[in-house]
């Protein structure tokens, strides 16, 4: 499953991205030099890609029904979230003892 969106709509997304990224590497650098250096970067990759669709690949659906399932059968962790392409966050959160404590 993908989906096609124009890099003009992700300009914010990436410039967030580069700059949290620059703050990573480079500890000491100011916030704002970080986002100039990320305004750069931009502006590169806008030249590069000006006008392209860009494709990637779209999350996929998880069959919490089914994950739930899995726990009562007594699958471990591990093998519920190999089997439905979850994080360990996602196995948890359709845990059967999660929907004891709401109801």
């Amino acid at each position: 499953m993908a989906d096609d969106i124009k890099v003009d709509e992700l300009v914010d997304q990436i410039r967030e991205s580069y700059a949290a990224s620059i703050r990573i590497a480079e500890p000491g650098i100011p916030a704002h030099a970080a986002l100039q250096l990320a305004d750069t970067l931009v502006a590169v990759q806008m030249e590069i890609l000006a006008g392209k669709r860009v494709s990637y690949r779209a999350k996929a659906a998880i069959d919490g029904d089914a994950i739930t399932e899995d726990w009562r059968r007594g699958k471990p962790l591990q093998e519920i979230m190999r089997d439905h392409g979850c994080s360990r966050a996602a196995a948890y959160k359709y845990h059967p003892s999660k929907f004891k404590r709401t109801a």
